[in-house]
């Protein structure tokens, strides 16, 4: 059974359209069913069909491309693992995709085709400027599910159509796990750098908190560096004299990169050097990468698919099937950590947009058939995770040697808030 999947792309052809851009649309067929949208029962939202249609949000085009251009090979993955598991309470999946030209008009317009043109029942989130569609799909009450790293609106209460699937962090709290994973690696004198913005800078402050709550040394802590900034030099100096052993770095890769080539220049020895970006295919894609990375630890979203667990290796065959061999990127897993059919179990058959939402909030412990153990997210729990850990509160680690990810020892490890720490954030 085959249908039609459209995906949609902006058209760019001068510099003016970069503003105005048209809408074209292009297909190809999939294994799922266009008989998706439903209809509408009084103050129920639209009701699903016998084939649920689902709308990926995510960045196909414009400066934060890069890390979301496989994006679509995650949904896709999890759309065929679940159809072909039988489906869900006599419902199967489908999906289109919608590109937010990484912006956050682009974004509302991504949403507003996804609704009107294509009739989606819920959109899966995998952008960095997913803002922008919240607020019509709110208005729309139409559910979204993805990951809550793009903004802050998936701590807003009002968001009522909002499920983040790997957990909403609290970046004013300061969670005890990066505290005790620096100890337990030998770290006696903790550093952390991030960005000026609501994520980063909370996210490096909760690091030396929680370091200094197991009993470890504030050595160094910067939250002014410029966004993608490689100027680093002066950071890695000031490391070098403050005995910086062990550090944390919620920034980009090129960031990352340059303060860690800076203190191995200075001849900084480091037990633990935690990338929060970079795990995936795309560092592996390239040499240069690959060298610059050697012996660094980076989060992973979830369980890393080194780990051959029963969860990892579900994810690592249906990405297979989709022609995804190598270690999966950022936007592949969080696109495949989706909990549609988590929702769709509880609501029952005859479920609606509205009975799915509630369903889903009344799910206390979703874990992605396992891929978040230990850890578990409480939808009914906006700010369920303390700053400083990762998805579901834990933190999932694999370290680079040669050219494979290797599981870090001693993850995943899960924490919980540290009383009486915030980051001052809020």
């Amino acid at each position: 059974m085959t249908i039609r999947k459209r995906r949609t792309v902006i058209a760019m052809a001068t510099a003016v359209a970069l503003v105005s851009a048209g809408v074209a649309a292009c297909s190809s067929s999939s294994p799922s069913s266009s008989a998706a949208s439903g209809g509408t029962t009084p103050g129920g939202g639209t009701t699903a069909a016998s084939v649920i249609k689902l709308g990926l949000i995510t960045d196909l085009t414009g400066p934060f491309s890069s890390s979301f251009t496989s994006s679509e090979k995650g949904i896709e993955a999890y759309v065929d693992m679940v159809n072909a598991n039988g489906g869900i309470n006599g419902h199967k999946l489908s999906y289109v995709v919608a590109d937010t030209t990484s912006t956050i008009t682009g974004a509302q317009t991504a949403a507003q085709e996804l609704v009107q043109r294509d009739g989606v029942f819920a959109v899966v989130d995998d952008s960095a400027a997913f803002s922008g569609a919240e607020p019509y799909l709110l208005q729309q009450g139409v559910p979204a599910i993805g990951g809550a790293f793009d903004g802050p609106e998936w701590n807003v209460a009002t968001n009522t159509n909002l499920f983040a699937s790997t957990g909403v962090t609290d970046y004013n709290t300061v969670n005890s796990a990066i505290g005790q994973f620096m100890k337990a690696h030998g770290v006696t004198v903790c550093g952390a750098v991030g960005y000026p913005n609501a994520t980063a800078g909370p996210s490096a402050v909760s690091v030396v908190k929680s370091c200094t709550a197991a009993g470890l040394k504030d050595g160094y802590l910067n939250t002014q560096i410029p966004v993608g900034s490689t100027d680093v030099g002066p950071i890695a100096l000031a490391m070098q004299k403050a005995g910086v052993n062990g550090i944390v770095l919620p920034v980009v890769v090129s960031t990352g990169f340059a303060l860690l080539g800076a203190l191995k220049q200075l001849g900084v020895k480091l037990k633990v050097a935690l990338l929060s970006t970079g795990y995936g295919g795309d560092l592996l894609a390239s040499s240069a990468a690959v060298q610059a990375g050697q012996g660094y630890m980076f989060s992973s979203v979830g369980q890393p698919i080194e780990a051959n667990t029963a969860a990892t290796q579900q994810m690592a065959a249906a990405l297979a099937k989709v022609g995804v061999t190598s270690t999966p990127t950022f936007a592949e897993q969080e696109a495949y950590i989706a909990a549609v059919a988590a929702g769709l179990k509880a609501a029952g058959t005859n479920v609606t947009q509205k009975s799915f939402m509630t369903a889903l909030r009344n799910v206390h412990d979703f874990n992605a058939d396992g891929l978040l153990s230990p850890g578990a997210v409480n939808f009914s729990n906006l700010n369920q995770d303390a700053g400083g850990a990762g998805a579901a509160g834990c933190i999932f680690a694999a370290q680079l040697e040669g050219t494979k990810f290797i599981p870090v020892s001693g993850t995943p490890m899960c924490g919980q808030a540290v009383a009486g720490l915030t980051t001052g954030s809020s």
